[in-house]
């Protein structure tokens, strides 16, 4: 039974949008969630947006059995409400919550920052502030004309960002964290009017038809006349959107007819497009590709950084000939192993040189080559610090390259990048002080950075700035991997030149009780594994019946360690959504953060973006352990004692019951539920990644229709990374390189071309 529906609707998820009418989930004023199927056209919802809308309310039934309340609506118009900028602002002075700063806003709306310029009106801001207690409110209310008057005394940028925020509410901008990235990015007393200059900048920062409705707007405001959309900011704006959209999907780099489409797409001439950035010297070319500017500039500087460590003389003497294989078979001895003639060469070869790459698939020893390797550097008068991305990952490498003689502990990127920050700092000033847990970097450091396919373009560039002089970087990762979940893929392009690497290729018999590393390397070489069903087996590679999918996760889930894997960001809200209601007990306390997510005690959560100075990094896992009022505290991986969730982070956070494969790269679960879904995100490199996350066991949702189209699939991602070739080695690392090859090519031969050198966009591995 239906009932008539007249209220106001923020939009959550859009479901689906087509010419005549759309789909989507919000939020009524009361905080429920509504469902609004909408039958009319010229209406584009975006997340953020509010509309007033009438239709018909029923009932509808998803296909999880999970009843929501629908309106069917033909009249819906959009509305701009004050406060969605100016609320959270007002918030930050004194005295002023949530309650108080409603009033204020609902009083005056957008004329709030004139009022508050105006002392004459403080009795009015105090009557409402506090109605019933007019000492305490005029009290209140001199503290907000107070801190309002010393920013603009102290300091006028501070003063002008209600008036910015305001600007924005007009324009239609209603996302505080866009509204706070165009404040930093234009904060100062002229911002409104820079932006009024600058219309299309937006375009950098959000979604291209938000930022087009604004930059029109403004363009209007101008009274530019016709031929708006012809326009020069909004031609430079729609590069700059598809140079977003290019830097979204990891890309640094693109074909001209790449770029061309994705203009197209925005509704301006492509060809025009380019050559007006080209006139205005904002068009970065390499070879075929076009380059995204800031990222071109980042990864000239990595290159940079990697060829001057190369070029810098040698801190820590290394012998040659038989001395350095002395030097290897004794750092054998003292670890307790005994390499393959395959290991051994690596060693020698990654010894010789001040940047080095350790390629190889799992389950061929590469813990152990570093182990010998860290202990050989040693052995010649060096000291080694050992990292990864991922905190798991740092944990098993400490466990890995560890002995009792000499353990070792291994850290996330964001703590040593952290370190290093805390030894500049000292440097400057002998005063500070720092923790005695960090490790003091020297000029014979080798740095050993596992994993290192995971490692994106900035994450590398800040690391590598903080490197003392001398001191040498080895990456060990596999190239078979997606590249990171950042922009660019530097490890990949490194192993395509070839000129630093030593692969690792042969599966050890240490691993021949899983048949985990044996089916990856099957996917990995483009092959079909031939899989059974799974009928409860502990360990091994299974199929599942997609229909059987969230029986097979809940079980697996209340039995042991559990990672579900998934393509599609909607498929991993939808096992997000329906197993965290699945399980949460009714009663249990929840807090909602930001727009992402909303946990419980006990939910698997997951980071969405780096945060380097609170030592979190995208893609870190984690369990919420409490929920305390405000306070948020969380057991990330890797670490032995849950900490407190800071504020600024909590936008950052998804409930990861499910996640994304990129997320999961250099963490690993015993079991492993991979959804193979008919998507071209699923690649042979995706499964290659997904299955290797498993311990234990890996249950591959789908059919054996789905796995062949994954495997013939290749993930791409194109950039504009170019390094030179390295120096010719010396003849003892030489002649090892050459005696492996000559047993059947175990090390990539030198001087073959990354995808980076390559013109278009070439498959990963």
């Amino acid at each position: 039974m239906s009932e008539n529906f007249a209220g106001t609707v923020v939009v959550e998820r859009v479901l689906s949008q087509l010419d005549g009418g759309c789909i989507f989930t919000g939020r009524r004023e009361d905080g429920s969630v509504l469902r609004v199927k909408f039958a009319g056209r010229d209406t584009q919802p975006l997340p953020g947006d509010a509309f007033e809308v009438k239709g018909q309310l029923s009932n509808y039934r998803d296909r999880f059995g999970k009843v929501v309340a629908q309106v069917d609506s033909k009249r819906m118009k959009r509305t701009i409400n004050p406060g969605d900028l100016l609320r959270p602002w007002l918030e930050r002075l004194p005295n002023i919550g949530a309650v108080r700063a409603q009033r204020l806003v609902d009083a005056f709306g957008h004329d709030l920052a004139a009022v508050l310029a105006d002392s004459t009106r403080l009795a009015e801001v105090a009557a409402l502030i506090e109605p019933d207690k007019p000492a305490l409110a005029a009290k209140i209310a001199a503290q907000v004309y107070a801190a309002v008057a010393a920013q603009a005394g102290a300091d006028k940028v501070n003063a002008t960002e209600v008036e910015f925020l305001t600007f924005l509410e007009k324009l239609g901008i209603r996302e505080s964290r866009v509204a706070g990235q165009l404040w930093r990015f234009m904060a100062g007393v002229d911002a409104v009017e820079r932006l009024r200059r600058n219309p299309y900048v937006p375009a950098s920062l959000m979604d291209w038809k938000l930022a087009d409705r604004v930059g029109l707007r403004l363009l209007r405001s101008a009274d530019e006349g016709t031929g708006l959309h012809a326009h020069p900011s909004r031609l430079l704006g729609a590069l700059s959107s598809a140079w977003r959209e290019l830097l979204s999907d990891g890309d640094t780099a693109a074909t001209p007819e790449r770029v061309e489409g994705l203009l197209s797409a925005r509704g301006v001439e492509p060809k025009v497009t380019l050559a007006l950035a080209g006139e205005r010297g904002v068009l970065r070319r390499s070879g075929a590709l076009l380059r995204v500017p800031g990222a071109a500039w980042l990864e000239d500087q990595v290159s940079a950084a990697l060829l001057a460590i190369e070029r810098r003389a040698p801190t820590v003497a290394l012998p040659v000939g038989d001395a350095l294989e002395a030097l290897v078979h004794d750092a054998e001895s003292a670890t307790g192993l005994q390499l393959t003639d395959e290991q051994h060469a690596a060693v020698v070869t990654l010894l010789d040189r001040p940047v080095s790459v350790l390629q190889g698939g799992a389950g061929v020893g590469k813990t152990t080559v570093m182990k010998v390797l860290a202990t050989a550097w040693e052995f010649a008068g060096g000291d080694v610090v050992m990292g990864a991305l991922a905190g798991k990952a740092a944990l098993t490498l400490s466990r890995g390259a560890s002995s009792p003689a000499r353990p070792r502990l291994a850290y996330t990127i964001a703590r040593l990048i952290g370190m290093l920050q805390r030894q500049h700092a000292q440097e400057a000033d002998a005063e500070r002080k720092r923790p005695a847990s960090d490790v003091t970097f020297t000029s014979r450091t080798l740095l050993v950075i596992d994993e290192a396919g995971m490692l994106d373009t900035p994450s590398l560039h800040t690391l590598l700035c903080l490197l003392p002089e001398g001191a040498r970087v080895l990456f060990a990762g596999d190239e078979g991997q997606l590249p990171p979940v950042g922009i660019g893929k530097v490890f990949h392009d490194l192993v395509a030149e070839g000129s630093r690497v030593a692969r690792l290729t042969k599966v050890l018999r240490q691993a021949a009780d899983s048949v985990i590393p044996k089916v990856s390397l099957l996917v990995r070489q483009g092959c079909v594994p031939q899989l059974d069903v799974w009928n409860g087996e502990a360990k091994g590679v299974f199929l599942v019946p997609t229909a059987q999918r969230d029986a097979v996760q809940r079980r697996l889930r209340a039995q042991s360690e559990l990672m579900v894997v998934a393509a599609k960001r909607a498929t991993v809200a939808d096992i997000n959504e329906t197993e965290s209601f699945a399980i949460r007990p009714a009663s249990a306390p929840t807090r909602r953060l930001g727009p992402l997510a909303t946990v419980a005690v006990a939910d698997p959560v997951v980071m969405t973006a780096n945060r380097y100075q609170d030592g979190l990094f995208n893609g870190l896992l984690g369990v919420v352990t409490t929920i305390d009022g405000p306070s948020i505290e969380v057991l990330w991986d890797g670490e032995d004692e849950p900490r407190a969730l800071p504020t600024e982070a909590e936008g950052d956070v998804e409930l990861a019951y499910a996640i994304t494969c990129h997320k999961s790269q250099g963490s690993s679960a015993h079991a492993v539920v991979v959804v193979v879904e008919d998507s071209r995100l699923v690649t042979r490199e995706w499964l290659y990644t997904a299955i290797t996350r498993g311990k234990d066991l890996v249950l591959l949702v789908g059919d054996d229709a789905a796995l062949s189209e994954a495997i013939v699939r290749r993930t791409e991602r194109t950039t504009g990374f170019v390094v030179p070739a390295a120096a010719a080695q010396r003849p003892d690392a030489t002649a090892a390189l050459e005696r492996v090859n000559g047993q059947g090519g175990a090390l990539h031969p030198h001087g073959s071309r990354s995808g980076a050198q390559a013109a278009g966009r070439a498959p990963n591995g």
